[in-house]
């Protein structure tokens, strides 16, 4: 097979096919998912087939799909998919992912006391449902206290999505809604609306927002997709390493309000160093620099 096959094909086709790869990913990553914890005689609903399912999803829903397309349209799907040398002025943007903490909680605090009409009661009491089965899992995977079991979880939880969900939503995506819609920061929001949908997590849905303008951001201030692949590594890994730490009993913390300040100054402070930072890289970011759009 001569690649790029696509190289001449229509947007509309692209698109489609686009599509068509994450659904086939996703519905093979269940297959294969399934397979693995039959043949291995796993229990369904045991750790090992939980830990077993994300892994297959994070690699068939993002990862093969962002990697397989980019070599269908492109001649050179690495470079066209953003893995450009850091610049050396991009590390003072991943301080963002510190900064903002206090700024992601608060917003997850005003997420929370969200409340639907009484019309749309059900689907709240839904979207209530798959949160609390979401947390519930997620604590089982990061109820480990084994070093061997924090690799493993720094792997799943936090290498895995940081490579293919940056791919798929900053690599593929991004420029092309900011190419459709001929506008830079609608393009970046937009992405960022659909990279939080995406994670079907309702009460997490506008910190979710706020994380993907950041990345969004830094993929096009820097035109390196490694700055939010790092990003949105740090974000995971914290998060991952504190709970290993906590099931250790070496630190005591409420993970969910990890970053939490009650003072205000404190949180208005945090804002302003964000966008001073958010300002520093958008003078360093160099306006003639080219992100090629794979749709």
């Amino acid at each position: 097979m001569n690649f790029p096959i696509l190289k001449y094909t229509t947007t509309g086709t692209r698109i489609a096919i686009f599509i068509g790869l994450i659904v086939f990913g996703i519905i093979f990553g269940s297959v294969l998912s399934m397979a693995i914890v039959l043949l291995a005689g796993i229990e369904v609903t045991s750790l090992d087939s939980i830990i077993i399912i994300q892994i297959c999803s994070q690699l068939c829903m993002f990862v093969f799909p962002s990697v397989f397309y980019a070599l269908l349209v492109k001649a050179n799907p690495i470079s066209v998919l953003g893995f450009h040398k850091i610049p050396f002025w991009a590390w003072i943007g991943v301080l963002m992912m510190f900064v903002s903490l206090p700024l992601i909680n608060e917003l997850s605090i005003w997420n929370e006391q969200i409340i639907l009409p009484d019309s749309l009661k059900f689907i709240e009491n839904y979207m209530r449902q798959l949160q609390d089965a979401a947390t519930q899992t997620t604590q089982r995977l990061m109820s480990v206290s084994s070093v061997d079991g924090l690799l493993l979880n720094f792997i799943m939880m936090a290498v895995l999505p940081a490579f293919g969900e940056e791919m798929l939503f900053r690599s593929i995506l991004q420029p092309f809604i900011i190419k459709t819609c001929k506008n830079v920061h609608v393009g970046i929001i937009l992405t960022a609306i659909i990279f939080s949908a995406a994670h079907l997590e309702f009460y997490g849905f506008l910190p979710r927002i706020l994380l993907g303008l950041l990345l969004g951001y830094m993929f096009y201030f820097t035109g390196s997709i490694w700055v939010p692949v790092i990003m949105h590594f740090l974000n995971n890994a914290i998060i991952v390493f504190l709970y290993y730490l906590n099931n250790n009993g070496i630190i005591n913390v409420d993970i969910d309000t990890f970053g939490k300040t009650d003072n205000v100054l404190l949180l208005i402070g945090s804002i302003l160093l964000l966008l001073i930072i958010f300002l520093i890289m958008a003078r360093y970011s160099q306006k003639s620099k080219r992100q090629d759009t794979l749709l």
